[in-house]
């Protein structure tokens, strides 16, 4: 039995991502991590905010009460945590608080490293994206005095908060479809797909099914899922 005492910290980026998969997919690796290790949750700790923000009170809090306790950190995954690299890690050290994956609960401290590096890696990636996209927008405004969103709506100033509402929406979506293409669990499986053209989707879903592919959020694969994966890399 495992009498390790931890501090559990939730991290979601959105207000949306609340009652939505983001949670809920961190909830359930926690709930799977304790069932199959065991030990006792002294506090939880929830917050929403972005991982690249600056001030994450609820971080904050998780560290402190982890640092009073002696308790381990715990965390779906490393992500959840923030996309600061090597500052977060050095914070950890110099507070004296260790933490552990629910996904990944024996990397070693070189694995934890590495982790943090792809992370910050990944937030710098979308950093530069929304500045190429929003300074495509201006171009296209100072060149035709207007831009064209995805959604069909003209946006002639990046000033007014519906053309702000505007851009998040496609910087998200550019966002969100760049980590598709890049996840680990959708390259794997794409790889197969590939394999299998001519297949039935139902068929293509079989097969990932039966030789333990996943999909990005973990779960087994249904012909619609299939579908959107080979829309995705067309």
């Amino acid at each position: 039995m495992n009498n390790t005492d931890y501090i559990v910290y939730y991290r979601a980026s959105t207000e949306k991502q609340r009652d939505g998969l983001g949670l809920d997919a961190q909830k359930q690796a926690i709930s799977n991590f304790l069932s199959t290790y065991g030990g006792n949750v002294i506090d939880i700790v929830e917050e929403i905010v972005s991982g690249g923000a600056t001030e994450r009170k609820g971080f904050d809090k998780a560290l402190y009460l982890a640092k009073e306790t002696g308790a381990t950190l715990l965390v779906h995954r490393i992500d959840r945590l923030s996309r600061s690299g090597f500052m977060t890690i050095a914070l950890l050290e110099q507070e004296k608080v260790n933490f552990i994956e629910a996904d990944s609960p024996n990397d070693s401290s070189f694995s934890k490293n590495i982790k943090f590096l792809v992370a910050k890696e990944e937030k710098e990636k979308i950093q530069s994206r929304v500045k190429g996209a929003l300074a495509e927008i201006n171009t296209k405004i100072s060149e035709k005095g207007f831009h064209i969103s995805k959604a069909g709506n003209k946006i002639t100033s990046l000033g007014s908060p519906e053309n702000l509402t505007e851009v998040a929406r496609e910087r998200s979506i550019a966002s969100r479809r760049a980590k598709a293409l890049g996840n680990p669990n959708n390259k794997k499986a794409y790889s197969v797909i590939e394999l299998m053209q001519g297949e039935s989707l139902r068929r293509v879903a079989e097969y990932l099914n039966e030789n333990g592919f996943l999909t990005s959020t973990g779960k087994t694969f249904t012909a619609v899922q299939v579908s959107n994966l080979k829309k995705l890399y067309a």
